[in-house]
C-alpha cells in the first residue's frame, strides 16, 4: 500500500479528479446559467468582507455592505450576458488569464505533495549546480585617474614596483593614488558585484587572475587602478542542510511543471485538433 501511494501515477490521477472537482464546484453549468438566478449566500458576504477589510483594514458598515452585494450582482449579470453573447471567444487577454487561473488550480495541488527526505535529497544532487556559491574575491585597489594625471598607466607601473616590496599590511592605499568615489576595499565580492561597481573588463581581468596579491595595472571605464587580492573564496556548493528549504521550494516548482504537462498531455487525448492550413503547408 505505501509503495502505491508514491506512485506518481496515482498522484497525477488524484490530481485530475481533484482538478474536476474543483471545476464542477466553481463553474455552474450552462442550465444553471441559464435559468436567471444569482446566488448570493453566506460565503460571498464573508468574502466581501474579507476583501473591503484588507483595503481599508476595518469592516464595512451596514450601508457599505449593501452597496458592495448589488455590485457582486451587478458584476455577476454582466458577466453572464457577456458569456451569452460569446465575448470571451478569441479574446487572447482572457484566454491567458483562465489559463493562468487553471494553472494555479494545479499548483495547489502539487503544493500539496510533500517529497520524502531521500527524494528532496536526491533532486538536490541531481540540481546541484542551482546550489553553487560563486567564486569571491577580497581586493584593495589604487586608482590613478585620467583626469588628474597625463601618465596614469606608467604612474600606476611605478607605484607597482614601490608596493611589490613591501608587506601587503603596510601599505596604505589611500595614500598612494587619487580620491576614488567608490572605497578603497572591497569584501567578498562576485564577478556580478565587480561588474556592476567596474565594468565587465575590470571583472574579467581580475576573476581571470584570481591570484593573491597585486597584479599588473588594470583598466576600467574610470581609469587605471592596481589591485590587490587578498583572499580568494572558490566556488562551491552550499551544503544541503543549508539549503533545504530552497530545496524544497524547487521541488515544488518542478512538481507543478510535471503535473502540468501530465495533465495537458491527459486533457489533449479528448480533443482532435484539425491544422486547415492552405497558406502553410504541414508544420
Amino acid at each position: 500500500m505505501k509503495k502505491l501511494w508514491r506512485e506518481p501515477l496515482l498522484h497525477f490521477l488524484l490530481i485530475g479528479g481533484g482538478l474536476f472537482f474543483l471545476y464542477s464546484f466553481l463553474n455552474p453549468s450552462e442550465e444553471e446559467i441559464a435559468n436567471n438566478v444569482i446566488k448570493i449566500d453566506d460565503s460571498d458576504v464573508e468574502r466581501l468582507i474579507k476583501a473591503y477589510e484588507q483595503n481599508w483594514s476595518s469592516p464595512p458598515d451596514k450601508a457599505t455592505l449593501k452597496s458592495l452585494l448589488n455590485e457582486e450582482v451587478k458584476s455577476e449579470v454582466f458577466y453572464r450576458e457577456a458569456l451569452r453573447m460569446q465575448l470571451d471567444h478569441n479574446d487572447e487577454i482572457i484566454r491567458r488569464r483562465l489559463k493562468q487561473k487553471y494553472e494555479f488550480l494545479v499548483k495547489d495541488l502539487a503544493d500539496s505533495q510533500q517529497p520524502s527526505e531521500a527524494a528532496l535529497q536526491a533532486f538536490y544532487e541531481e540540481k546541484s549546480e542551482f546550489y553553487k556559491e560563486p567564486t569571491k574575491l577580497s581586493f584593495s585597489q589604487v586608482y590613478f585617474s585620467p583626469d588628474k594625471r597625463q601618465q596614469p598607466l606608467i604612474d600606476a607601473q611605478g607605484v607597482l614596483k614601490q608596493v611589490l616590496n613591501q608587506p601587503a599590511n603596510k601599505v596604505d592605499v589611500k595614500q598612494l593614488g587619487d580620491n576614488f568615489h567608490l572605497q578603497n576595499y572591497f569584501a567578498e565580492r562576485d564577478y556580478n558585484d565587480v561588474r556592476q561597481l567596474f565594468g565587465q573588463d575590470f571583472a574579467q581581468a581580475i576573476f581571470k587572475l584570481a591570484k593573491e596579491g597585486w597584479s599588473q595595472p588594470i583598466q576600467s571605464g574610470y581609469g587605471i587602478h592596481l589591485v590587490n587580492i587578498s583572499s580568494i573564496q572558490n566556488e562551491l556548493i552550499k551544503p544541503y542542510a543549508e539549503v533545504k528549504e530552497q530545496v524544497l521550494a524547487d521541488w515544488k516548482i518542478a512538481q507543478q511543471g510535471l503535473y502540468n504537462e501530465q495533465l495537458y498531455e491527459n486533457l489533449l487525448q479528448k480533443y482532435e485538433v484539425d491544422y486547415d492550413l492552405e497558406k502553410w503547408g504541414e508544420l
